[in-house]
């Protein structure tokens, strides 16, 4: 290999896409401008890139660098929307990029981009496929990576993703599972005066304490199991809302927070657990309690000589002379996806960044170029390449 592909990244290319894509408002369900805007850099750098639009208003980007045969296809991914969330306008300071989606995560789009441009432009020739995905339906509640889903489904993944988010200086290899519940806890009739109400009449407050106290109970045991890398399932309560007066009787109350869970658990275990939860507190009270449980994703497990982890591992300790400790994510993203739909390993690398949905978000072009080149050699360690 005649140049160090390495060294031809550009810091200068990465500030500009990176704050291109951010200066393009791309909320979650609303994507099309910065989905076509990122098709048409990757289409410049030599990629065989596909729109595709099953839903127009947050179509799907799919890139592919074909190689000469004899190697698997590597798949690099993103999300291309953020958070529906205000912020100041786009600016750099300090070698800075601010910006909602800096952090989350168009700065892996873009380092992800220049990394298969160096590999073009270089003339490496990869015995696999290079991929690279970009998707708008990523951020929770209004959306829950159904393209994502579609997309492994209809067969364009490939044989590892690396997901160019979360984690920069670790490697999560096991991820728990979520389940976010809404529970309304409830009796008939109208709310009444304390003074006026019969007596016996359930009390939704007083019964949805005692149902966030077996909660707590739960949560409690569930802290005394460890699971390795990722610590302990949880139960959180997040919302409780009931009674409008000081002296009224309330009708309704309601619960909401997340049940979190291992890798070796289910959601129909979860969902399991809460019914039996719902059902105890309704016969302890006589108060009738109705859950309502939304899936987000189950856990994940990734082995530690999986050759995508090794690669990227690698990779790490060449870029950076550190090791790439091996740890684990309590954050829901979307490598559940590849790996319990598609039946791949996945596993997150990003740039890393600072403010992910906060007031105010920014990744390093120092942090982007470390990212890049990372990727460039996770993809000639997982893909190969051909000596010239």
């Amino acid at each position: 290999m005649k140049d160090d592909p390495l060294k031809q990244i550009d810091p200068d290319r990465l500030h500009r896409l990176t704050l291109d894509l951010v200066r393009i408002r791309s909320y979650t369900g609303d994507t099309r401008e910065v989905a076509g805007a990122y098709a048409r850099h990757l289409e410049e750098i030599g990629l065989k890139v596909e729109v595709l639009r099953d839903r127009p208003s947050s179509p799907c980007v799919a890139a592919r660098l074909c190689g000469a045969g004899g190697g698997p296809t590597l798949e690099f991914n993103g999300h291309l929307d953020t958070v529906p969330v205000e912020h100041p306008p786009p600016y750099t300071a300090n070698g800075r990029i601010y910006g909602r989606g800096s952090a989350d995560m168009k700065g892996g789009l873009a380092a992800m981009a220049e990394a298969a441009r160096v590999i073009v432009q270089t003339g490496i020739k990869l015995r696999g496929d290079l991929l690279l995905v970009a998707h708008g339906l990523h951020e929770a509640p209004t959306a829950h990576g159904e393209d994502l889903s579609d997309l492994v489904r209809r067969g364009i993944k490939g044989d590892a993703a690396v997901i160019t988010e979360l984690a920069s200086d670790t490697l999560p290899i096991v991820g728990l599972g979520q389940a976010v519940f809404d529970i309304t806890v409830s009796r008939p009739g109208d709310a009444t005066h304390e003074l006026l109400t019969p007596a016996g009449t359930p009390h939704p407050v007083l019964a949805a304490v005692r149902l966030v106290n077996l909660m707590e109970e739960r949560h409690a045991r569930l802290l005394q199991a460890k699971i390795p890398h990722v610590g302990h399932e949880s139960f959180f309560v997040g919302i409780f809302q009931g009674g409008d007066f000081y002296n009224r009787w309330t009708n309704a109350c309601r619960v909401m927070g997340t049940r979190r869970y291992g890798p070796d658990n289910t959601y129909a275990n979860v969902k399991a657990e809460l019914l039996a939860m719902t059902a105890r507190v309704e016969a302890e009270t006589g108060a009738q309690v109705g859950l309502n449980l939304l899936p987000v994703r189950d856990g994940f497990r990734v082995a530690e000589d999986e050759p995508i982890v090794v690669a990227l591992r690698q990779a790490y300790v060449e870029v950076t002379g550190k090791e790439l400790p091996l740890t684990g994510s309590r954050i829901v993203g979307d490598a559940p996806i590849f790996i319990n739909e598609g039946k791949i390993p996945a596993v997150y690398h990003g740039p890393g960044g600072q403010g992910a949905h906060a007031d105010l978000e920014s990744v390093g072009v120092t942090d982007l170029v470390r990212a890049a080149k990372v990727y460039v050699l996770t993809a000639l360690k997982y893909v190969g390449c051909q000596e010239s």
